[in-house]
């Protein structure tokens, strides 16, 4: 009790920018999973409590948002999408927190630059753990390698074991973030309104991506590509590395 009146005190005599500042340091205190359950939700009362003292909009928050709106791209060049990327891209998108769009056969990914970096990371291993996780498959089963419809079937199902692990990830969280922020305003709505800003000024005439049409998958390579997908770790690294700059290139 005898620290919160001066910090209330303190937080009175803010200007308007600092008030700003605080919520978002604040916001990000909250989201922050080094943060404990009580330092979260502490933050995240702190935060709501100065909104409500200055009238901060939520626009204001997103005009000063923290950090500015990037895109880059995987599999440049490429004519064709990979196939485990066509069918997980959503839900890549959806737990990188990016927005997800294609050129040609390349991944574009638009959205805070420690997320597209993380998105970038994502296909990079994603991709890599199915080529040679079909590599694998094949070997142990067949003298030669299959023709390229199995091989496809088999890129699809393990797409779609990790895109369906991707949402379990991606509930998860939401259900953590909801339990630790209370009725504070997720960062996710700050981020979000950020690239739909940055999509409405780079891609406005930008609609829907229909998928290609294909035929029936082989059902037992897909299977054995789905089942082959679960040993995958979808985990954010702690830290970048030294190969970040490299992701992205033509495959």
């Amino acid at each position: 009790m005898g620290r919160s009146r001066p910090r209330r005190d303190q937080e009175r005599r803010m200007t308007r920018e600092e008030a700003i500042a605080r919520i978002r340091a604040l916001r990000a205190r909250a989201a922050d999973e080094a943060s404990s359950e009580a330092e979260a939700a502490a933050a995240a009362a702190r935060a709501s409590r100065i909104i409500l003292q200055f009238e901060v909009t939520e626009e204001e928050l997103i005009e000063r948002g923290v950090g500015g709106v990037t895109e880059a791209e995987h599999n440049a060049g490429r004519r064709y999408a990979h196939p485990t990327l066509e069918e997980a891209a959503t839900e890549i998108g959806m737990y990188a927190e990016c927005n997800p769009l294609w050129r040609r056969g390349a991944n574009v990914w638009v959205g805070q630059p420690e997320d597209v970096e993380f998105a970038l990371y994502l296909c990079e291993m994603i991709q890599g753990a199915a080529e040679r996780a079909y590599l694998n498959h094949w070997k142990a089963r067949f003298f030669s390698a299959p023709g390229a419809h199995y091989r496809k079937s088999f890129l699809l199902g393990f797409g779609r074991s990790i895109a369906e692990r991707l949402m379990s990830l991606v509930s998860e969280r939401r259900r953590n973030r909801r339990a630790r922020q209370g009725g504070s305003t997720d960062l996710v709505v700050v981020k979000n309104a950020l690239i739909d800003a940055y999509m409405t000024e780079n891609y406005p005439d930008i609609g829907h991506i229909r998928r290609r049409a294909r035929k029936d998958p082989d059902h037992r390579a897909y299977l054995s590509g789905y089942v082959d997908a679960a040993g995958v770790n979808l985990e954010r690294p702690l830290c970048s590395t030294p190969e970040a700059g490299k992701i992205g290139s033509a495959a």
